[in-house]
């Protein structure tokens, strides 16, 4: 449960290293789960893909909020982060830099789910 106004760790590779998040897209709800798309500022940056004060959108790909399956597991990561994103869906950056959970597995996430490591 990531809401309005936390901050998230970026996990890739394109130089923006803390974002805040400033709205949610496609939901009514007040908080963002795993692979929800947000609005976020970036707050900290270091590159040139992406600077401090720019708009983007993430996917948020950790949460400390313990996650709940269909079959009865659940699990939960030690920090809050996302991975960034074009205003066409693509990523910005070239590698994710963290496990991804299986809920990745979608076709709409193809591309975030081969730069990343594995799916657990």
């Amino acid at each position: 449960m990531i809401p309005r106004g936390a901050f998230l760790k970026v996990v890739d590779n394109s130089g923006a290293k803390i974002a805040q998040v400033i709205g949610m897209y496609g939901q009514s709800g007040q908080y963002a789960h795993i692979g929800d798309v947000v609005k976020v500022a970036i707050k900290e940056a270091r590159g040139e893909k992406v600077t401090a004060g720019t708009l983007k959108k993430a996917v948020v790909v950790e949460t400390k909020f313990p996650t709940h399956r269909k079959n009865g597991s659940h699990f939960q990561f030690l920090r809050n982060s996302c991975v960034l994103l074009s205003d066409k869906g693509a990523p910005i950056g070239s590698r994710v830099k963290t496990l991804l959970s299986y809920e990745f597995i979608k076709p709409r996430w193809s591309r975030i789910k081969t730069l990343g490591k594995c799916l657990f």
